[in-house]
């Protein structure tokens, strides 16, 4: 997440997702296995771990974690265990609130939130998705 933060400080965005790819995206992890039972377990064991790992680091770093680089930071660590996901990027227009426009990015696998599950996330409007193989 380190790594994310400072790219995103130094490097223009394209830039960055671009780098993140190519270290998510080493030739021998691309090769993919038909999935079974025992693949989707281990899968959802090791997006259990990635979720866990995400939410300890940002704990410790509260300022610097913001949605996009825990995301960005999570979607390359999927990506390199050849896991499926999604990098969502979505905005909230509230007009009675004090912050009237909120964005948020978030990384979904098959439809489940994660990182950057929040409590109002479906107010969310999806503007943008990066899918990864």
């Amino acid at each position: 997440m380190a790594l994310v933060w400072t790219g995103l400080r130094l490097l223009p965005f394209p830039t960055l997702r671009h780098v993140l790819d190519r270290y998510a995206g080493s030739p021998r992890l691309r090769a993919r296995a038909a999935l079974d039972a025992k693949r989707v377990a281990k899968e959802t064991l090791q997006i259990d771990k990635v979720r866990w790992a995400i939410a300890g680091v940002a704990a410790r770093f509260r300022g610097s974690a913001t949605c996009l680089v825990q995301a960005l930071a999570a979607r390359a660590i999927l990506r390199r265990r050849s896991i499926a996901c999604e990098l969502c990027f979505g905005v909230r227009v509230r007009r009675d609130s004090a912050t009237p426009f909120q964005a948020h990015a978030w990384v979904t696998c098959e439809s489940r939130v994660v990182i950057g599950n929040i409590e109002r996330l479906p107010e969310f409007t999806v503007l943008t998705v990066a899918t990864s193989p």
